[in-house]
């Protein structure tokens, strides 16, 4: 994970959906959605007793409605395409899921997080060595020797490591998955390659040697290319986790400029020289430092290699996406990283939020983590109160799907990967004030999407403290509908032909 984050709870729902056997929860199954006037609501609540439950159907009308809240649909006004949503596979997660479950609940568990009948997961970021989020609690990377040795020629690089659980995971996981994207990310190089010796950056102290630039592009060589025999190719990396930000967990202090060079002189020569098309994110850290990061090296000799810019929702306001996006229209938005159970606001926020903002893929953290947020080196800097998408206790292997799931699915479940965000309005605005702020106003926020198959879907969160009642339109036709306090509610509808009703 990354940056030193405040202990500040989960906002809005509760953490814990239901401990499951292995029938699991009943996600409901629509039958599909033809031309006509018929509305598909599924509704996820504050307090789990509605959790992706479908809703009586609505229907689009002609008539009248009456005046109030509107949100207006443009489906000819469009914006980004949607790469997809997940969480991040950490050591931690691929242990929990990996060995402390019987295969038949791994399998399971895995299609209810990205199979089609589950909620439809693609995303997945992965740490290259050790994040804070290790099994046993110990970090390492892919080429450990005795502190004071070195190894510029890798001689002892190996991920025999993610051999045991891993790789097994990801390999499931992503034949399950629409389109899956793996987004590889480097908390620390080697100690060896660092200033300080060590794995850990306290005081940032953990710079990159100038003599192991080489040695560090060719050690992300060897990753992809190991990976890709191992039946799992990595389709994005990062540099860099969270640069500038102490840690005595793995680290890497690499400045914009130090980045920019590594990318243009070393990384970007070196994977097309291995025949490698892997697409490169630049920063990876926190929106309240995404416009200089992304300023400096939009402007130095690495632009040219980067595919997009990865970022957490942290610290800062999601626009800062829109102010890059405006830099660099070509390029994506990856909200990377945001944690469940540990942000200032709800985790609806962080999904709509961010992809108004430009954003083409949500991921959160830590896909499984135990019911008490480990297993996580300590002492645990980096992310007091988070909690994984599920938890699984090791002992006994039970299984509890938190409000982060539901969540999640009332987007993966209804926007499909290749879907076009369109036109809507929403009532709220974004900020940060100050440390601690929520980023969003409260009110009625929302954000539709154009499915590939031509569908439509609107995800709608009421982030205030009383129910929301509101009409969407879209042509001639409108159809009206109350969202609950801090409910999250997905319509979804095929558009009438043009020129029909």
């Amino acid at each position: 994970m990354g940056s030193v984050r405040r202990k500040l709870g989960t906002v809005g729902a509760a953490a814990v959906a239901l401990t499951l056997g292995v029938t699991g929860p009943a996600l409901a199954r629509h039958a599909p959605i033809t031309y006509g006037p018929r509305v598909l609501a599924v509704q996820t609540s504050a307090d789990l007793a509605q959790a992706l439950t479908p809703l009586p159907e609505l229907r689009f009308s002609s008539r009248r409605v009456p005046r109030g809240r509107q949100i207006t649909i443009s489906a000819n006004v469009r914006y980004q395409r949607f790469r997809g949503a997940g969480g991040a596979l950490t050591d931690s997660s691929a242990w929990l899921i990996g060995t402390r479950l019987r295969p038949g609940t791994r399998a399971w568990l895995l299609r209810h997080l990205f199979g089609p009948s589950g909620i439809n997961l693609n995303l997945i970021r992965l740490p290259i060595g050790a994040a804070d989020f290790t099994a046993a609690r110990i970090p390492y990377s892919y080429d450990d020797v005795p502190a004071g040795q070195t190894d510029p020629t890798l001689t002892h690089f190996s991920i025999a490591h993610d051999l045991a659980y891993i790789i097994p995971v990801l390999r499931q996981a992503t034949a399950l998955a629409e389109r899956p994207f793996v987004l590889a990310s480097m908390w620390s190089p080697p100690a060896w390659m660092k200033a300080n010796d060590s794995l850990g950056n306290p005081a940032d102290a953990g710079t990159l040697l100038t003599t192991a630039y080489e040695p560090l592009a060719q050690y992300f060589v060897r990753f992809l290319e190991a990976y890709r025999q191992a039946g799992v190719p990595v389709q994005g990396i990062t540099p860099q986790n969270e640069p500038g930000q102490p840690t005595t967990y793995p680290g890497l202090n690499e400045t914009a400029p130090e980045e920019s060079a590594f990318l243009a002189a070393d990384l970007a020569p070196d994977l097309h020289a291995a025949g490698l098309r892997t697409r490169i994110f630049g920063f990876d850290s926190n929106w309240s430092g995404e416009v200089p990061f992304a300023q400096q090296l939009l402007s130095s000799s690495a632009a040219g290699d980067l595919s997009g810019f990865a970022t957490h929702c942290y610290y800062g306001s999601p626009t800062a996406m829109a102010t890059v996006h405006g830099l660099a229209p070509a390029l994506e938005q990856i909200e990377s990283e945001c944690a469940p159970g540990n942000l200032n606001f709800p985790v609806p926020e962080a999904e709509i939020a961010g992809l108004r903002e430009w954003a083409t893929g949500i991921e959160l953290w830590n896909l499984a983590l135990t019911p008490r947020g480990g297993p996580v080196q300590p002492p645990n800097y980096g992310c007091p109160g988070c909690r994984g998408i599920v938890s699984i206790n090791p002992a006994t292997g039970a299984v509890q799907f938190g409000s982060a799931y539901y969540e999640l699915g009332q987007l993966s479940r209804f926007v499909a990967p290749g879907a076009v965000r369109i036109a809507s309005n929403n009532f709220v605005s974004y900020a940060y004030p100050f440390l601690g702020a929520d980023i969003a106003s409260p009110g009625l926020d929302d954000v539709a999407f154009r499915n590939p198959n031509g569908s439509e879907a609107l995800v709608t969160y009421n982030g205030g403290w009383t129910p929301v009642t509101f009409s969407v339109h879209e042509g001639p036709r409108a159809f009206t509908a109350t969202v609950p306090p801090l409910a999250m509610t997905t319509f979804s509808w095929r558009p009438a032909p043009p020129g029909g009703r």
